[in-house]
């Protein structure tokens, strides 16, 4: 029954922003790389909402929302999930092109493990995205995609390589996960974008406190909506072992003055306001800490 509800939540939600959905990759990884689908070994429900700017409204800001979902199967060899994404807007991307405002895609990946703790995941996605038609009579075009990606992992590294879609750059991530000691936890790693003629590269680190409280910063180079770089500053705290909360604020987002018929005032950098909600598929995993 669980699993329908989530279905049914999933379809009712299926909406989205391509370009956009790389960049919330510090609350979705599975955004880049479909080879997460089922990495963290518990169903994972994740929900974001962004928002530039936060509460003036018709400032020419923008409202958008996203929402993942990914659960383990058959013992942990293989993982499912959804991606649904939605933006009140749409845009020209910097490599050509026009990004998409509606989307959804399923996921699946398949985990080889080896040795001590090492372990390799497939992972694919299949989607769909609409695509408005500003220079052709209609309101909107869907257009098929598909992406791939791989994943190592072993102990708390993981390295992966992805091309979440046809049309998208291809993606190199790793990441470590150190304990400093008892009370603090750190989690550090890179993004990598590869593309024609062109290299971007994102660095980020969260320290956690008592695996409660976790700050972070993440410098984006692989560039927002417009291809300017972000600095995102995050904040989460960990509510049980299965309910976490989070925000963040892009430091270099643009600060444009805004004045229309009603009201005036600046656009700023966007906010993002995250909620995952975890559940125990049996297999003990709920009780670990998962930065």
């Amino acid at each position: 029954m669980k699993k329908v509800i989530f279905l049914l939540l999933v379809v009712q939600v299926a909406l989205g922003q391509q370009e956009s959905l790389r960049m919330v990759y510090p609350f979705i990884p599975m955004g880049i790389n479909p080879a997460e689908a089922g990495q963290r070994g518990v169903a994972s429900i994740t929900g974001i909402y962004r928002k530039k700017p936060l509460f003036q409204q018709n400032l020419g800001g923008s409202s958008q929302q996203y929402f993942s979902f990914d659960m383990p199967v058959a013992q942990g060899k293989g993982g499912i999930g959804f991606l649904a994404y939605n933006t009140d807007q749409s845009y020209l991307i910097p490599q050509g092109g026009l990004a998409a405002n509606l989307g959804l895609a399923a996921v699946g990946s398949y985990a080889v493990e080896w040795g001590r703790g090492h372990g390799l995941r497939f992972g694919g996605q299949v989607g769909v995205d609409q695509f408005p038609i500003l220079d052709k009579s209609g309101t909107a075009v869907l257009k098929s995609s598909f992406g791939f990606g791989l994943m190592y992992t072993h102990d708390q590294l993981t390295v992966g390589l992805s091309k979440p879609t046809r049309e998208s750059p291809i993606y190199a991530r790793a990441t470590y996960v150190m304990n400093l000691d008892n009370s603090f936890t750190t989690k550090f790693g890179s993004v990598i974008r590869l593309s024609t003629g062109e290299v971007k590269t994102d660095v980020h680190g969260t320290v956690w406190w008592n695996e409660k409280v976790g700050l972070g910063i993440w410098y984006q180079g692989t560039g927002s909506e417009f291809g300017d770089p972000a600095l995102l500053m995050s904040a989460e705290v960990a509510l049980g072992r299965n309910f976490r909360v989070g925000y963040a604020y892009d430091l270099l987002g643009k600060q444009v003055a805004v004045t229309t018929p009603t009201s005036s005032g600046v656009a700023s950098g966007f906010h993002q306001i995250f909620l995952r909600y975890e559940i125990d598929t049996g297999n003990g995993k709920i009780a670990a800490f998962r930065p």
